[in-house]
């Protein structure tokens, strides 16, 4: 009758144009002659609601709405792999997706009474009439969430076959998680649930051995009646394999039955111990890294994995319905560890914060085939701990108005996420890195795609960038109405003011759907020094030393030389880099230390300038004076020409000299005397004597009375004296000494007195007053001390 009716609009829609319909202008067919060309302003002709899971209770996002133009057909009965993204039955004239949400709006709506609209998720289809729509005006369809006792939603998913399609579910029930209770408080009627002979669209089967869990009744065959046939199990749209209680070894053939299931578009929720139908199973044991063992863990929170876009869908979706209130975070319980991580492309979904486990997670089918319309899902918790001996206790206890738990709308979600044939739109890349760039400078842009993946055209509303240095330059998507199936793109660049890591997002909203992409970056500065420290080590005072710093432009660009200036006693030069350096180059920065005292010298390279791109371009300089002393022991002497002496020379380091020192002496002014050392090389602290020699005029030294050896001549002469004087009363042994005394002073006195001048000597030391100066070398550094030497002639 519903179909008749239909049928029947659909001619008189033909027949009779609609308002703002232009004959001439073109040809219409059914609805399509109702729709509107243009309304006044900005007003549009549309509609807009809210669609529930069947309880009326729980908003659902990525649901396909649209008024057919055409009759809806069936669906073929059995497993079926539908092209993703392919447009639904019954011509749609107009339609959208729904949000996260739940909300809709349909532009460009057809005016007048009774106009269709059907509301789908994969099998899950409802076809509803609107009672009547206006032009130019939106109409808000009736959706208020249900309470006890209040009225249904208007657009809200069937709960029963007579309100409309749900797909053919089968549950092998198992001893734990009896999962078909979340069935029954997402609002599905029990009427629903009957053995695979009934005629009700959800089959429970009994779990294999002791695993079995609620049936029907004593009719109720078990799990090996489903999966081991390929007939039977194909003849579901989707199967769930809840925990058994235990592990227990699944047949070759029932196992090659799940994956030909799979493979085919089935769509299979697992859980716990169904690991049992995966780690032996290829390929499904290389989705994950099964352990082939479970491990008990303990309750505790977990993140959802938001860098895909069906992640930030599920994210917000719970805090929407109350399942959080942190975003991001969700606490889980009865949790279990079958694996160690998944296997790319396998899809984690949530994740245990500690330890970091993968909780839940999905796979597409065929695995590695181009067209995958199959889905798996695996989750490492269980949903329910009801205890119910029958499936009418368990009725009882699952009632549509028991509020759900986080966990049982965390499995509700799923179900209609697993189940559905995709559609929410896509953002990419929803993460980028834009790597490090020097202030002021704009980075390589970046490309994001923003993609339609239903069959109707959607409308973006915005695209914006929010927080950081980060800058929308091209935005081909705000405003735009994208074609369904097609995309629109912007470009973000990244141009840092600060020094630092920096971070923000694109966020782009259409309809119900905002899409983040998180955007990271770090500024730094313009340049880099090879090092932050020079080390001169030991240098003599007044001497100099160079070290250089390569200097790299990381910038993006030509950069100016920085204006580098030093602290302490160094001086620092550019002269080697010219005025500016190119992308990339490098240059040396060379520091000279010039030490003008002893000890320590600290210093510093740093740049004489605020900006930021000269950040960082600081060194420590760090260099010691060092000198060393010397003294002479003593400072001054008296000789006779032809006679010597010496003086000791003390070499005392300073700050640690201990540098080899060369060591002379030179006397000044004085012809014929000379200054000579043992050795010329001496390491401070040491000692050196110096030995000083004159030579006199004659080679008889004193020739003449008056002259140097005049003396002896008055020893002969009291000699004589006394030898005379004791002739007599002296004894023969003093007379004998008197006379050798007298003998050999009057041989002293005349020697050289032969009449003429002795040999005088070509160079001389004459009396006078001189200088030595004794001189320690390091290279560059001198150190000198003096000696006042006289000489007299007699």
């Amino acid at each position: 009758m519903t179909r008749f009716r239909f049928v029947l609009l659909t001619v008189l829609l033909v027949l009779v144009p609609g308002p703002g319909y232009d004959a001439a202008a073109q040809t219409c067919v059914g609805l399509q002659c109702q729709q509107v060309g243009s309304c006044p302003g900005n007003a549009t002709t549309s509609v807009s609601g809210i669609v529930y899971a069947p309880n009326g209770t729980d908003p659902l996002p990525n649901v396909t709405v649209y008024v057919p133009n055409d009759v809806v057909q069936p669906f073929t009965a059995g497993v079926s792999c539908p092209s993703v993204g392919a447009a639904p039955s019954g011509t749609p004239l107009v339609g959208a997706i729904t949000g996260t949400d739940g909300s809709f709006t349909i532009p460009n709506m057809p005016v007048g009474a009774n106009i269709p609209l059907v509301i789908i998720s994969g099998r899950w289809r409802r076809q509803l009439v609107i009672p009547s729509t206006a032009s130019c005006v939106n109409t808000v369809l009736p959706s208020v969430p249900y309470t006890s006792g209040g009225t249904m939603p208007f657009a809200s998913m069937p709960q029963n076959q007579n309100q409309g399609d749900i797909p053919k579910i089968a549950i092998a029930t198992g001893s734990a998680d009896p999962v078909e209770c979340v069935l029954l408080k997402m609002g599905m009627s029990a009427s629903e649930f009957t053995d695979a002979s009934g005629s009700g669209r959800i089959n429970l089967f009994g779990g294999g051995a002791a695993g079995s869990g609620v049936t029907i009744d004593a009719g109720t065959t078990t799990q090996a009646s489903l999966m081991g046939s390929s007939t039977v199990l194909n003849s579901y749209d989707v199967l769930m394999l809840p925990c058994e209680g235990s592990a227990y070894v699944k047949p070759a053939q029932e196992l090659a039955n799940l994956i030909n299931f799979a493979n085919a578009g089935g769509r299979v929720y697992s859980s716990h111990f169904s690991y049992d139908w995966m780690d032996n199973n290829p390929p499904f044991n290389g989705v994950a890294k099964w352990t082939g063992t479970t491990v008990d863990l303990s309750d505790g929170n977990a993140t959802v994995n938001t860098g895909f876009t069906a992640g930030q869908t599920l994210q917000s979706w719970l805090g929407e319905v109350g399942a959080t209130t942190t975003p991001g975070q969700m606490a889980l319980q009865t949790l279990r560890e079958d694996q160690t991580g998944v296997i790319a492309p396998t899809q984690t979904w949530l994740t245990l914060n500690s330890p970091s486990v993968a909780m839940q997670f999905v796979w597409d089918t065929p695995i590695g085939a181009a067209n995958q319309c199959g889905r798996v899902l695996f989750n490492e918790y269980h949903v329910e701990n009801i205890s119910a001996p029958t499936f009418a206790s368990e009725v009882t206890q699952c009632s549509p108005t028991a509020a759900m738990t986080p966990q049982e709308k965390l499995l509700e979600y799923m179900l209609f996420e697993l189940t559905s044939e995709g559609g929410q739109p896509s953002l990419a890349p929803l993460a980028q890195n834009f790597g490090s760039e020097a202030v002021t400078f704009t980075s390589a842009p970046v490309t994001f795609t923003w993609s339609n993946n239903s069959s109707f055209a959607a409308q973006v509303s915005s695209a914006s960038v929010g927080a950081g240095d980060f800058r929308l330059v091209t935005d081909n998507c705000s405003g735009v109405t994208v074609a369904g199936g097609a995309s629109c793109t912007m470009v973000v660049v990244f141009t840092p003011s600060m020094i630092g890591a920096e971070s923000g997002t694109l966020t782009v909203t259409a309809g119900g759907f905002s899409l983040v992409a998180s955007l990271t970056g770090t500024g730094t500065a313009g340049y880099s020094l090879s090092g932050n420290a020079l080390a001169f080590g030991n240098l003599d005072v007044g001497n100099t030393a160079m070290l250089s710093l390569t200097l790299t432009n990381i910038a993006s660009g030509t950069l100016p030389i920085p204006p580098f200036v030093t602290t302490g006693q160094y001086g620092v030069s550019t002269a080697a880099c010219g005025s500016s350096i190119a992308p990339g180059a490098t240059c040396p920065v060379q520091v000279t230390f010039l030490p003008s005292a002893i000890g320590p010298q600290n210093g510093t390279l740093g740049v004489n300038s605020g900006s930021l791109l000269y950040n960082g371009l600081t060194a420590a300089l760090t260099g010691n004076g060092i000198d060393f002393t010397i003294t002479l022991s003593p400072t001054s002497g008296a000789v006779v020409a032809g006679d010597g002496t010496t003086t000791t020379a003390t070499l005392t380091p300073l700050a640690g000299f201990a540098n080899q020192v060369t060591i002379g002496c030179t006397v000044k002014g004085a012809s014929a005397a000379t200054c000579g050392l043992p050795s010329g090389n001496l390491v401070p602290p040491a000692a050196a004597t110096a030995t000083l020699t004159t030579t006199s005029q004659y080679n008889v030294i004193g020739y003449g009375v008056s002259g140097g050896r005049g003396y002896l001549w008055l020893v002969a002469l009291g000699s004589g004296w006394l030898l005379w004087r004791q002739r007599k009363r002296a004894s023969a042994m003093l007379r004998a000494g008197l006379l050798l005394v007298l003998l050999a002073a009057v041989a002293g006195s005349v020697t050289g007195c032969s009449g003429k001048l002795p040999v005088a000597n070509p160079q001389y030391t004459g009396p006078g007053t001189y200088t030595v100066t004794v001189s320690a070398t390091d290279g560059f550094l001198v150190r000198s001390a003096t000696y006042t030497l006289t000489v007299t002639a007699k």
